[in-house]
């Protein structure tokens, strides 16, 4: 009796008020399902985000800071200075350094620098750069033998550089010679032993060492292109000649600036393997700024010269700027373009 009184009186409770069974679980499973509250206001996401941030900036910045400017600064500072070696520190010696770096740079000995500098750099932009271009498209476009090349040409890249010239120097040295005296009877010296052949030698070998690093970006930037770009090229009967310098070479000329740009960046830096090859031994007439710099510092057993080779440096470096945004200038301006 209570049991149906009760359920009379439910019902008479949905009749009164307008609501089914179904409108009133409805609601329950609303509010139990109900959002919650955000644990934590737009603020404080903002706040880790910039924490994150800061924390994945921190590094790099600090590196920045420590090995670039403080670095430099220090370089700045050393310019003007002598170090005592009564002391054991650093005094202001005012222009001495610099007046020094100018008396070398007009030196006979430093003139050979000069010139093989600049040689060294306009053989592997008028030699080099064409070349891994031309290899490039070649790996690109997967022509026969394609693999070959790339191994061939990538390998000394990869290699470690001591290993490199000593395959060199015995092929140069014992293995030419010997194939000489057997085929033509002569006996010669090896082409690094001998004063009129060394110099290009070891520019030969800076072109072939130098090819995977251009080959590895050119032919990357090149698999960039789009396949429709150059489908439409073949519909309208274009050869693979003009597919490269109306196509493939426009769309690239980007990465080849950012090359020959980096290059004009470090002329003064490049030592030419010579280091390698000759120690600190190398004979005046082969030398570039770059072997000159890496030998007087890796030889210096005190800190006698210290301030004389980062006079020599920040005196390379204010001829290097501008010799780089011209070039850079100059590439951008006369490259061929896409458009």
């Amino acid at each position: 009796m209570k049991e149906s009184n009760r359920k009379n009186g439910v019902s008479a409770w949905f009749s009164k008020t307008g609501r089914s069974v179904s409108d009133f679980f409805y609601g329950v499973s609303v509010k139990l399902h109900r959002e919650p509250k955000k644990e934590s206001s737009v603020a404080s996401v903002k706040a880790r985000d910039m924490l994150f941030y800061i924390i994945l900036l921190a590094f790099p910045v600090a590196q920045f800071c420590v090995f670039y400017l403080g670095v430099n600064l220090n370089s700045i500072l050393l310019t003007f200075k002598e170090y005592d070696g009564v002391s054991g520190a650093f005094r202001w010696s005012g222009l001495e350094n610099l007046a020094e770096v100018f008396r070398v740079f007009g030196s006979k000995e430093f003139s050979y620098a000069w010139k093989n500098t600049f040689i060294v750099y306009f053989t592997g932009l008028i030699v080099g750069t064409p070349l891994a271009l031309f290899f490039s498209f070649y790996i690109y476009k997967k022509m026969f033998g394609h693999g070959f090349f790339k191994v061939i040409l990538f390998v000394p890249s990869i290699i470690s550089a001591v290993v490199m010239v000593m395959i060199f120097r015995n092929f140069t040295e014992l293995v030419i010679p010997d194939i000489a005296k057997k085929l033509f009877g002569a006996e010669m010296n090896g082409l690094l032993s001998d004063p009129k052949t060394v110099f290009g030698t070891l520019l030969f070998f800076s072109v072939w060492v130098g090819f995977g690093t251009g080959i590895l970006m050119y032919s990357g930037a090149m698999s960039g292109i789009s396949d429709s770009v150059v489908e439409a090229a073949k519909l309208e009967g274009a050869s693979s000649v003009r597919e490269f310098f109306s196509i493939t070479l426009p769309l690239i000329w980007p990465t080849v600036v950012t090359f020959l740009v980096v290059g004009v960046a470090q002329i003064f830096v490049n030592q030419f393997n010579l280091y390698t090859f000759y120690g600190d031994t190398a004979e005046p007439e082969i030398v570039t700024i770059g072997y000159y710099l890496f030998a007087r510092t890796a030889n210096t057993a005190n800190l006698i010269q210290y301030p004389f080779l980062a006079a020599m440096g920040v005196v390379l470096t204010f001829i290097a700027v501008p010799l780089t945004l011209g070039a850079r200038f100059l590439l951008e301006k006369f490259g061929p373009s896409a458009d």
